[in-house]
């Protein structure tokens, strides 16, 4: 089973960038999807919002920061569901940049992040949820598209 062909749930990420490095958050323990897995702000888009909106408050929210973004890179995205394996989970990955920011980042929700940390773009930590860690390496080739799921069999 699958969603509509036609349906997409849109996941806005933020990479943040200083000189070779990049700034994650790694999700507590006990969070039910990727619990100890690195990863870029993201969340949920609001009522009303863009998904460069959501990012803008997701940054503030997460590590203070205000700030104005440029898309970096987009991922198609199919994968079995985290919540039923045999459904098929379906979105479109913006990653959104900021590499010129004021302030020093702060880990804003400590409940939900238990570690932050900046890392060199050429040893990632690991774990890292995979598909943000297969954005983040496709943003750093300078590719402006790619497809996470879509090459391998889902499923079976």
């Amino acid at each position: 089973m699958t969603q509509d062909p036609q349906s997409f749930i849109v996941c806005p990420n933020l990479i943040i960038m200083r000189e070779e490095k990049i700034l994650l958050l790694r999700r507590a323990d006990w969070a039910p999807l990727f619990p100890s897995t690195w990863h870029g702000p993201t969340g949920k888009i609001e009522e009303g919002e863009s998904p460069k909106k959501t990012i803008i408050r997701e940054a503030f929210e997460e590590v203070g920061l205000t700030i104005n973004p440029d898309l970096g890179t987009v991922v198609a995205v199919k994968a079995p569901s985290y919540e039923n394996p045999d459904l098929i989970w379906k979105d479109v990955s913006l990653f959104f940049v900021i590499k010129d920011f004021v302030g020093e980042p702060i880990n804003k929700e400590p409940r939900l992040h238990d570690a932050m940390d900046w890392f060199d773009v050429n040893n990632l930590p690991d774990p890292m949820i995979p598909v943000v860690k297969f954005g983040i390496e496709q943003y750093l080739r300078g590719e402006a598209y790619g497809e996470f799921g879509y090459n391998e069999k889902v499923n079976g």
